[in-house]
């Protein structure tokens, strides 16, 4: 049986939480390029219709089959790399977060308690007091000089005691106070970075809308490809091909451009987290 840590296991829960979140919230881009199939089939058929044109037509045929061949495993392997770092930036955000949630909770406990035993422990002598003020008030009305005068001296010596315990309960609730504005104040400043991660996203969503958009482009020629294949059509076929391998640099370029956002994500994340651990 395999034992793991605890922080081995949250972190697991974490990556398992992550990866939900890419599939069922937020999916990346499919990591083949506009549906572009690599077949057998479609192989075949090139090298009929290569074969058929022969000389230079056919190495050129060929070689733009094979370049575009090696191009559709670089944007699949951009995809794997980029869904990584994405995977792994999600996850550490949510515990970034939980961090930031769990700032200074110790301490502000500590205080939290501290003010409440204070006020425990010296409540029934700010009654005591109170009770013998409502007394010598009450007693004054009667015309009892005698035990209102006791009552007031009791009260009167009392007072250097009452004046420390509502001091030390002062203090107390204000290193509260101050403790929890200090925590929101570091927690404003922590997000505040973290904000930062909206408008890279707002970058990553252009890129992908681009990357859809050339897509369709793709599946079109790809069509057009398979037909001058079917026709035997050498020509159109070449054409289509130097295309398609343009569209797919350009795709490449913007998801190259998704993954170094990414990074950019995964250093903010970095900064934030930074941030949490010098409090």
């Amino acid at each position: 049986m395999v034992i793991r840590s605890a922080g081995t296991r949250r972190w697991l829960a974490l990556l398992f939480t992550a990866t939900l979140i890419q599939v069922f919230i937020a999916p990346a881009p499919s990591a083949k390029a506009a549906s572009m199939e690599f077949t057998d089939s479609v192989r075949t058929s090139l090298n009929k219709t290569a074969e058929a044109a022969g000389g230079s037509t056919e190495t050129r045929l060929k070689k733009l089959y094979n370049d575009l061949a090696a191009l559709d495993k670089q944007l699949a392997a951009q995809d794997t790399k980029t869904n990584s770092l994405r995977l792994s930036n999600e996850a550490r955000l949510i515990q970034t977060r939980k961090q930031i949630a769990n700032i200074d909770a110790d301490k502000i406990l500590k205080l939290d308690n501290q003010a409440k035993s204070a006020r425990s422990k010296l409540q029934p002598l700010l009654d005591l007091h109170s009770s013998l003020n409502k007394q010598a008030a009450a007693v004054k009305s009667l015309k009892d000089k005698s035990l209102h005068k006791s009552l007031k001296q009791k009260a009167d010596a009392m007072k250097p005691a009452i004046d420390l315990a509502r001091l030390h309960i002062r203090n107390r609730e204000a290193e509260l106070k101050a403790a929890k504005s200090e925590k929101t104040r570091k927690t404003k400043e922590i997000r505040s970075v973290l904000s930062q991660i909206d408008t890279v996203k707002i970058k990553i969503k252009a890129e992908r809308s681009s990357v859809s958009s050339k897509n369709k482009s793709i599946a079109a020629e790809w069509k057009n490809f398979k037909t001058a294949l079917k026709n035997k059509d050498a020509g159109r076929a070449s054409d289509t091909l130097n295309r398609l391998i343009n569209l797919s640099n350009q795709v490449l370029a913007h998801k190259q451009s998704i993954h170094k956002l990414e990074t950019q994500i995964s250093d903010i994340i970095a900064k934030a987290a930074a941030k949490i651990n010098s409090k």
